[in-house]
């Protein structure tokens, strides 16, 4: 592995350290002292989130930035045995987006399979693989692949892979999984091959991004992942060579995959399947290079489902399915998936207290805290604008490149909290959803304002406490 920070980078990384930490050591000193507190509860609860959202955070990801590296380029031997495999569910996808993945597996330069998994058995979609040299197969009607329970459970990703795998993916030494719109680049597999050449490697991981960046839902969707998609996924690699696998495209041993019993049962299979994998010996790599693009949500009422079947499932695995893992995993792999699993509680719980107290203040008219306001900004400010800094600063490692915050990112980020709330309760009152797949290149546009009425919930209620306090 390669360090990613040369030594001026690093000097400069411990500088704005040192002033992180001094600037939370002032910030907090000041804003614990007795004179401040009214409420003891409110000043409690809000001072936990604000922590969380204020702190923790952003040291949780400045301490992942120092761990960053990234793989050694390694040529991939000749004469493997190498698939790459797309789903398609063509009622839920146009066929132009699948005719476009096709296309681009094709193209593909390492000798390969090209395999379309069709969920429906589509006439079209088996014409056009025929056309195009892509293998065809599909598990519609076939009851040994159509189970109610895992593996092979119906209707979802998991399943439809699985099935693949038994019916014809136990053959190849690797694969590589795409979503239907994450086109690869020609030397995808190039790539990604050499590193298979360690025995320890289960999976190779690139950075998964958007290339329709006309749609400002994607464009702030995007926006969102940079982080993840560079800095902190290097420092995953770098710390634990556990990068976690994003399920828009993957390239696996199959071996190991199967070693696993495949895809695991949840709607964030790619998580579970990295906490599992690792559980079991296996580590992966991650590649901090755009070989594939795909498509971000077209609509916001996408994003808001996306956002929701993520939170709600992510929320299960760590739950339901973590307990059963947690012994078999190293601390340090342990406290990597933890750190990521409850960030969907933790920072949903926590923004709706920040959201909440201060609407809960005025109705009863008790002052959370008594401070002087610009004292608070005297304090507080130099937090958040060293977080900014350090944020700006890392900009040079994020993916894809040139891309920086907008107003898109912001409205998205706002708008996310109470959806991924929203998700949070129904796991915790058992309250079952179906499996939810994304439209692809057929979502509707118009405005549907159930799906805001969660907002107008909320804009009421400030409204109100505003009213009842004057």
């Amino acid at each position: 592995m390669l360090k990613v920070m040369n030594r001026r980078e690093r000097r400069t990384y411990w500088f704005l350290v040192s002033i992180w930490i001094l600037t939370n050591l002032v910030f907090w000193q000041w804003w614990f002292k007795k004179e401040h507190v009214v409420s003891l509860v409110m000043f409690a609860l809000t001072s936990l989130a604000l922590f969380y959202e204020t702190s923790f955070l952003p040291s949780a990801y400045i301490f992942f930035v120092e761990k960053m590296k990234k793989p050694k380029p390694i040529s991939p031997p000749k004469n493997l045995k190498v698939a790459m495999v797309t789903l398609c569910v063509p009622s839920k996808e146009s066929m132009e987006v699948i005719k476009r993945q096709l296309e681009a597996m094709v193209r593909v330069c390492y000798p390969h399979d090209s395999w379309v998994l069709d969920e429906e058995n589509d006439p079209r979609v088996k014409a056009l693989a025929t056309r195009l040299g892509v293998q065809h197969f599909s598990r519609k009607g076939r009851k040994k692949y159509n189970q109610p329970h895992p593996p092979f459970q119906e209707k979802t990703k998991a399943g439809n892979v699985n099935a693949w795998l038994n019916a014809w993916g136990w053959q190849y030494d690797f694969f590589t999984q795409l979503d239907i719109d994450h086109n690869p680049s020609p030397d995808y597999l190039d790539v990604v091959l050499g590193y298979f050449t360690d025995p320890k490697i289960a999976w190779v991981q690139a950075p998964s991004i958007y290339g329709n960046l006309e749609e400002w839902t994607a464009r702030g969707a995007a926006e969102q992942e940079l982080v993840l998609q560079g800095p902190l996924q290097m420092g995953f690699y770098g710390w634990n060579q556990t990068p976690f696998i994003i399920g828009s495209h993957t390239t696996y041993r199959t071996r190991a995959v199967l070693e696993i019993n495949g895809f695991q049962p949840t709607r964030a299979e790619d998580h579970l399947d990295t906490v599992v994998l690792t559980a079991h010996g296996h580590r992966g790599v991650f590649v901090p290079e755009p070989i594939a693009v795909g498509d971000g949500p077209e609509t916001f009422e996408t994003y808001l489902a996306q956002q929701f079947a993520w939170a709600y499932s992510m929320i299960q695995v760590l739950l339901f399915h973590m307990p059963k893992y947690l012994r078999r995993l190293s601390l340090k792999h342990a406290t990597q998936f933890l750190f990521s699993e409850t960030w969907y509680p933790f920072w949903s719980t926590s923004m709706a207290v920040l959201f909440l107290m201060p609407c809960l203040a005025l109705l009863t008219n008790t002052p959370i805290a008594t401070m002087a306001f610009g004292d608070f900004l005297a304090h507080y400010l130099p937090v958040w604008a060293i977080a900014f800094v350090a944020w700006f600063w890392t900009k040079r490692w994020f993916q894809p490149e040139g891309l920086s915050l907008s107003w898109r990112g912001i409205i998205l980020h706002v708008a996310r909290w109470p959806i991924v709330l929203w998700a949070f309760l129904n796991v915790i009152l058992g309250i079952k959803k179906p499996y939810m797949i994304t439209p692809k290149g057929m979502a509707k546009r118009e405005l549907n304002l159930k799906t805001h009425a969660l907002y107008f919930s909320l804009l009421g209620l400030s409204l109100l406490a505003i009213a009842m306090f004057l």
